[in-house]
């Protein structure tokens, strides 16, 4: 495979998994882990030049739990 052709693949394969996290969907892959999309609640937040209190607003963010295999790779 060249470097071109891998490249479109690798591409591919995370314009789907986008567009899967867009819809809320959860992607599992097994050996490697799970990422899924997760409400993230409203907050106060500090801009750091002016210490100055920020209001963060409630969204949407995208979590990653790795896999037993991935895991155990430390030993």
């Amino acid at each position: 495979m060249t470097k071109v052709k891998a490249e479109v693949a690798v591409d591919a394969v995370f314009d789907a998994m986008r567009l899967s996290m867009q819809r809320g969907e959860r992607i599992e892959l097994r050996g490697f882990g799970v990422f899924q999309v997760k409400p993230r609640k409203r907050g106060i937040g500090r801009n750091p030049r002016t210490g100055k209190e920020v209001r963060i607003p409630p969204g949407r963010t995208i979590r990653f739990k790795p896999g037993k295999d991935l895991q155990n790779i430390g030993g």
